[in-house]
């Protein structure tokens, strides 16, 4: 049964789910009743998630929220590493970004892909990652 509440123009909305392992991966199961998104959705919410993590630090690193690196990393739990390779991210050509916010991302393209040897030229990392060809 689906709920929903208005409290100070904050709209929430309660559906109960269940969460499935499926490969590997967490799968929201909708209860029965509720059409579901497409199961055949090309959005990868882990690539997704690194982008979004990757402009949010840069963000505190650059407004000052965190005074450095180690502030970061302790403020996260992560490894200063971890954190060198998601901001690495925001270096992403635009269309690489766009592609994968809208699901249209190789399939084969992984997170760890994007964080080990990607070139620094917007244009390289296109034809690296076969968007030449979807762009045209």
């Amino acid at each position: 049964m689906i709920q929903t509440s208005t409290i100070e123009g904050e709209i929430s909305v309660f559906m109960p789910l269940k969460l499935k392992k499926r490969g590997g991966r967490k799968m929201i199961l909708a209860p029965q009743g509720v059409q579901p998104a497409s199961e055949d959705s090309s959005v990868d919410l882990t690539l997704i998630k690194a982008l979004v993590k990757a402009h949010l630090w840069q963000r505190q690193l650059k407004s000052g929220k965190c005074s450095g690196m180690k502030e970061l990393c302790e403020r996260y739990d992560v490894t200063a590493k971890y954190v060198q390779l998601i901001l690495r991210l925001n270096f992403l050509a635009p269309k690489l970004k766009e592609a994968i916010l809208f699901g249209e991302q190789p399939r084969h393209l992984k997170l760890s892909d994007l964080m080990n040897n990607v070139p620094v030229l917007w244009s390289e990392q296109e034809e690296m990652f076969g968007l030449k060809v979807l762009s045209e």
